[in-house]
């Protein structure tokens, strides 16, 4: 088995459907590739519709439940489950081209110092945008463009989570995604895409930017309000400073405090202003922690 493809999902109704053909009718050959889809707790109806794909497809797809709820606790099954010697990983609101896999492989093949590859990520919005609605809201939306050329990528401009590949030595080098950089309750954290490839740049490995391995990420309509952006902005500093908290230390994180606190006062934008103040509460959050998992 060439490649896993990871598929975390929770209840996405029938706009899974998009993606899963889209998985299935892959340009490359049917032996070569697997297609985990990951069901995280979704509903009995959600549950059956994919467990229906998968009965349907069994050349094809596997059917894995994981009911601890969270994004990475989903990642990190699919990861205990791959046969594939590189893992991809998409979201469930990502629809990849038809040759998606086969562009992925191609630079693992032809860089065999690539422990990781990032793809492109084209926004494609479910109803029209509003107006003011521009470039500068890519970040919170998972866009990610650069270039027409393979090039080498590193901290802190890392592949996304809706469109990117590891090596599977990867993980039994640097381990599992973290747990912790996950949605719970009210909790909007981040960030396990950007961390796990951290670890695997840190680790001495390259990392390197796809353009041909092309992804349509969906938004929703409910997405397009500046209420959601300002939230979003905020839990992106959160789940910034636990990063930093992790990797760079609680120095740092104070270094980085009166900046930020300031930040929060005088930016011109309200979104900086929010990520600014997700930063500087993360950084209290987590400051005096004696224990990071």
């Amino acid at each position: 088995m060439r490649i896993s493809v990871i598929l975390p999902t929770k209840d996405r109704g029938p706009d899974i459907d998009q993606t899963l053909a889209a998985l299935r009718d892959q340009s490359v050959a049917v032996a070569d590739y697997e297609v985990i889809v990951v069901d995280n707790a979704s509903s009995p109806e959600n549950g059956l519709r994919l467990r229906r794909w998968c009965e349907q497809n069994p050349d094809v797809f596997r059917y894995l439940p994981e009911p601890a709820p969270g994004l990475n606790h989903a990642r990190n099954a699919g990861v205990r489950a791959a046969r594939g010697d590189v893992l991809a990983f998409l979201d469930d609101d990502a629809v990849p081209d038809q040759a998606w896999l086969a562009a992925l492989d191609q630079v693992f093949e032809q860089h065999a110092a690539a422990w990781a590859v990032g793809g492109r990520v084209v926004s494609r919005f479910t109803s029209e945008p509003p107006a003011w609605l521009d470039a500068t809201f890519d970040v919170y939306l998972s866009a990610f463009d650069r270039g027409d050329s393979v090039r080498p990528l590193h901290y802190d401009d890392l592949p996304r989570g809706a469109n990117m590949a590891f090596r599977k030595p990867a993980f039994e080098q640097c381990g599992l995604f973290a747990t912790r950089l996950d949605r719970r309750g009210d909790m909007l954290l981040s960030n396990g895409d950007i961390e796990m490839c951290y670890r695997v740049e840190r680790a001495g490995h390259d990392v390197l930017y796809a353009p041909d391995a092309r992804v349509l990420h969906l938004i929703r309509g409910d997405r397009l309000d500046q209420q959601w952006f300002r939230r979003r902005a905020y839990w992106q500093g959160r789940s910034q400073a636990l990063f930093e908290r992790m990797h760079f230390g609680a120095a740092h994180l104070i270094r980085k405090l009166p900046y930020r606190l300031l930040r929060t006062l005088v930016s011109a934008s309200s979104y900086r202003r929010a990520m600014h103040r997700g930063l500087c509460a993360g950084t209290l959050r987590h400051l005096f922690e004696n224990r990071i998992r």
